[in-house]
């Protein structure tokens, strides 16, 4: 298929505004008219090929208005459009795929179909693309913003716009609302992210506004549909409007962001540069307000990601030297370090989460700016080592764990958290797969290559 970006592998390295500490930012590919990520934010996925996979939602392209699905090399070569959409079967695929176990990859549109409410999809390693549900803009919701994530039952999970949460079973093909937020806004208004499923098997999910204070909701969800929890952020020092989804660090505790709230600041006025929070028993506080301009960043619309050093990180879309966006790390006690104040020719705008390739580099995606300014993925090097990742973090025994990596060739062992697994394939240097032995209990992977061990990023959690 004819490769529509401009690759742009920078051959100069932007130091971190952090200085001393020896981590590098670079832009890997600037995106084109063709393929433009301006109002998007795509976090980016992993495939079994090792190659990272998106989608870019076509706000400023005059070639592909629609949006698009592609892959790329890590390094920014071999890019490739895998499939282009035009509204009929979905429109503004804005904020990336999720991996399944089938091999295939989820996500949602915004906006088209039959009802111009939006689509769930499954696309192919080679682009095949099939709708699996046309949203109606009724009981089912509208605008689902984020791909679904596939839970530890192998259903799929996701939420719209409009308050709803909706569970999608592949084995039948059958759709389902299980979840509709109440209609007088106090369990939250408009979920603009992807949910997760904790290592308690709930679902989480964040909702802008709404609640007791209108500065949105944190809310707890069975995957039957049964709400559990619901939290209302206070505003002010508290936080206001979380937008990005949460994430389960190692400690067990959740993590989030939002927009606004916290400390006042340059650019921010009073409404608050945005906050970090942590949720750990279900008691929630903020661990961080940012400043804003000129040496902080400001409106974290963006999650967090816990790299293999045990830090967090995330971006924020605003604030910096350049008032471009910002990267940053945190600890899950609560330091902080700013690393990078966005350039115009990396990239502005960063509102995605980053993903960290087993590589050991985390990757991003910046709305606007880069060589081409229509915006960018860009890299940002910690000089962290390669790992593995798991497709799927919980299992049973008997059952094949899949696993992502590089360097895979060759491999003479597999274990499960110390235990060998007794069967397991190496299908090709990026991925593998291995039985789960009996007896095997919840803790790390570790695959044994020809060059050393590789372990996982996160625990792979034994289920019955």
């Amino acid at each position: 298929m004819k490769n529509v970006f401009t690759t742009a592998i920078l051959t100069f390295t932007f130091l971190l505004s952090a200085a001393g500490h020896g981590q590098t930012v670079k832009e890997v590919l600037s995106f084109s008219d063709a393929l433009s990520s301006s109002g998007g934010a795509v976090t980016l996925a992993q495939g079994r090929d090792g190659r990272l996979y998106g989608t870019t939602d076509g706000f400023s392209s005059t070639t592909n208005p629609d949006g698009t699905i592609f892959r790329v090399n890590p390094d920014g070569s071999a890019a490739t459009t895998l499939f282009s959409l035009s509204g009929t079967n979905g429109q503004e695929p804005a904020f990336g795929l999720t991996l399944a176990i089938d091999g295939n990859y989820y996500g949602t549109t915004v906006a088209g179909g039959v009802a111009s409410s939006g689509v769930l999809f499954k696309v192919s390693p080679t682009g095949t693309y099939t709708v699996l549900y046309q949203f109606t803009g009724g009981s089912d919701g509208a605008l689902p913003v984020g791909p679904p994530i596939q839970a530890s039952d192998g259903n799929f999970y996701g939420a719209t716009n409009h308050g709803t949460v909706y569970k999608y079973v592949p084995s039948t093909a059958t759709f389902s609302t299980i979840l509709t937020l109440s209609s007088d806004g106090s369990q939250g208004v408009g979920i603009d992210s992807p949910l997760i499923q904790a290592s308690n098997g709930s679902l989480y999910g964040t909702a802008v506004i709404g609640g007791t204070s209108n500065c949105g909701t944190l809310f707890r969800l069975s995957t039957t549909g049964v709400l559990i929890h619901v939290y209302s952020f206070p505003c002010k020092l508290g936080g206001k409007y979380p937008q990005a989804p949460l994430y389960e660090a190692s400690d067990g505790n959740l993590y989030g962001t939002t927009v606004q709230g916290g400390t006042a600041g340059h650019g921010c006025g009073t409404v608050g540069c945005g906050t970090i929070f942590r949720v750990s028993q279900g008691v929630v506080s903020v661990i961080y307000r940012f400043s804003g301009y000129p040496n902080d960043g400001a409106l974290p619309a963006s999650g967090l990601v816990q790299g293999t050093d045990g830090n967090l990180y995330g971006s924020t879309e605003q604030g910096g030297v350049s008032k471009f966006g910002t990267l940053y790390q945190i600890t899950t006690s609560g330091q902080y370090k700013l690393l990078y104040s966005f350039a115009d020719a990396i990239g502005i705008f960063p509102g995605a989460s980053l993903m960290q390739h087993t590589n050991g580099k985390f990757y991003g995606t910046a709305s606007a700016g880069g060589t081409n300014s229509y915006g960018s993925i860009y890299s940002l090097d910690m000089g962290l080592g390669p790992f593995i990742s798991l497709v799927h973090y919980t299992g049973s025994v008997g059952h094949s764990v899949q696993i992502l990596g590089q360097g895979l060739l060759g491999s003479t062992a597999v274990t499960v958290n110390g235990l060998a697994a007794t069967s397991f394939k190496v299908v090709s240097d990026y991925y593998m797969t291995a039985v789960v032995p009996t007896g095997a209990t919840t803790g790390p992977v570790v695959v044994t290559t020809p060059t050393g061990t590789l372990t996982s990023n996160q625990n792979f959690r034994i289920v019955q």
